[in-house]
């Protein structure tokens, strides 16, 4: 993230003219700590978001949109950073954030415990009132489904041939706000309480099971069968007017969007048994569609 001293400085005093740049570092690929003084020489650490150059080609504006999601969330209640200031017309785009102090957790000394604070967070984001808070210049999720189908070649057609197959015949969900990459390491701790719901770039509107889908797999990876298995059952249990029978297809929509899984993977040493663990996902959500 190479964005100049003066720019990020400019920025800084439309937000409070007090401030002063003492020094940033980098926190992911597209996030930044900017460490601030102000006023008797008080300390101050905010955030700097950005997106890669292939999220703004699928979305030129995503940088204001998730600075206006974030305000928007912000009304609801749940954990967000306060967005502060956004710079459109830079190159690339970026907005700046308060910082949430916290860890992300992928284990507990009560598991069942966890697996219903990961559950009602994901719930939470899903009940998000979409004309209260006048969602409607998200991306839809429809769009997404289609253009993702026509445009993916066949390197996996066990999962893009069912997937396409089963698209016309699926039972659809009301609407709701998706996170989009909902996992532990996009959740903030302090001790246990959930003090930090990060990284909504891949927000959009659509069928709550995706996001349910995906984050189990991802679950399945950073916790476990039994932790996936007993987060799906909360978050099911909470949300019992869902009707949970195309589950099995957004399992398979979530496995090939997650198909590169080995470019990302933390430790290498992990990438064998991810396979595996993904292979057995695959399996049960094609034996799961077969049955729609």
């Amino acid at each position: 993230m190479n964005i100049p001293r003066a720019i990020l400085e400019r920025a800084l005093r439309h937000i409070d003219p007090a401030w002063t740049l003492q020094g940033t570092q980098a926190l992911s690929r597209r996030a930044m700590a900017l460490d601030v003084s102000g006023l008797a020489d008080s300390r101050i650490r905010l955030v700097l978001l950005t997106h890669s150059a292939d999220d703004r080609r699928r979305n030129p504006d995503i940088a204001r949109d998730e600075f206006r999601l974030l305000r928007c969330l912000r009304r609801t209640g749940l954990p967000v950073a306060r967005p502060l200031h956004l710079e459109p017309n830079q190159t690339p785009p970026f907005f700046i954030t308060t910082f949430v102090a916290g860890c992300s957790r992928f284990a507990a000394q009560d598991s069942r415990a966890f697996c219903e604070a990961l559950a009602n967070a994901l719930g939470d984001i899903h009940s998000v009132d979409l004309f209260r808070q006048d969602l409607s210049f998200l991306p839809k999720q429809e769009e997404l489904l289609q253009q993702k189908l026509r445009s993916v070649n066949l390197e996996d057609d066990r999962i893009v041939r069912p997937l396409r197959l089963s698209l016309p015949k699926i039972r659809r969900n009301p609407p709701a706000l998706l996170h989009g990459d909902f996992w532990p390491g996009n959740l903030l701790w302090r001790g246990d309480k959930l003090k930090g719901i990060i990284d909504w770039e891949d927000t959009m509107l659509g069928d709550p099971l995706s996001d349910l889908g995906k984050s189990r797999l991802e679950i399945l990876w950073a916790l476990g069968a039994e932790a996936m298995n007993g987060h799906t059952a909360r978050y099911l249990a909470r949300n019992p007017v869902l009707d949970a029978a195309s589950l099995p297809f957004w399992d398979l929509w979530g496995a090939l969007r997650l198909s590169h899984y080995a470019a990302f993977a933390s430790d290498p040493l992990r990438v064998p048994m991810m396979r595996a663990q993904y292979e057995a996902f695959v399996s049960a959500a094609l034996r799961g569609l077969s049955c729609l």
